[in-house]
């Protein structure tokens, strides 16, 4: 069972913290990680964002240009045609839905995976609590600088007044994100360099996955 030091947010140790080894040092499964990271990117595709117009959906006249013979140029129809501005796009990008499901004993192991790369890796701390008395930007970055972070991924529970107020202290942060234990996701933790975590959280990150 791997054992972490317990720090403030000052980076000071104040003790010590033992992690469940079926979650924080289990083998790390690239395969399960790209599967996950998959369906993740491919349920937040935008995809109501292109759709271009074809020749049967573009306003205009239907009538044909010209007589088919007898003038010497090329034959056409409506001037709706691709080739002409202003007409329809051929093949051009329409609304579509991409989804890759995976299984929940998939999206398990992936996020076990992902979380024991970083304990392994050295980029995992935990902090005993990530709370502030006010909104301050200022100091969630003194936190990452005492870290030596300069991306990094905060979990924490955002349930009481001091969690929330470090929780929305981050949005405004370049590099710095922070989530739930519910919504924690194996893309967040690849996309990071550094991952902190607060007691609570991995207590919550624990229950979850040990009795998913």
């Amino acid at each position: 069972m791997p054992s972490l030091p317990l720090y403030n947010m000052s980076k000071q140790k104040v003790g010590s913290i033992e992690l469940n080894d079926a979650i924080f040092a289990a083998e790390v499964r690239p395969h399960l990680m790209q599967e996950s990271v998959r369906a993740f990117m491919a349920h937040h595709y935008q995809w109501k964002t292109a759709n271009s117009l074809t020749r049967t959906e573009v306003q205009g006249s239907r009538k044909k240009l010209y007589r088919q013979k007898g003038t010497g140029q090329a034959r056409h129809g409506d001037k709706k045609a691709p080739i002409f501005v202003g007409g329809g796009k051929a093949h051009g990008p329409k609304p579509r839905l991409i989804r890759h499901k995976i299984n929940k004993q998939v999206a398990r192991g992936a996020l076990i995976s992902a979380l024991s790369m970083n304990q392994k890796e050295d980029r995992l701390f935990v902090i005993d609590r990530l709370e502030l008395d006010k909104y301050s930007t200022k100091n969630v970055a003194g936190c990452m600088k005492a870290f030596g972070c300069t991306r990094a991924l905060f979990v924490t529970l955002d349930g009481d007044k001091p969690e929330k107020f470090f929780s929305r202290s981050t949005v405004n942060l370049e590099g710095a994100k922070c989530v739930r234990p519910e919504a924690l996701n194996v893309f967040d933790l690849l996309k990071y360099k550094n991952v902190i975590l607060s007691q609570k959280a991995v207590e919550k990150i624990t229950e979850r996955l040990i009795h998913a």
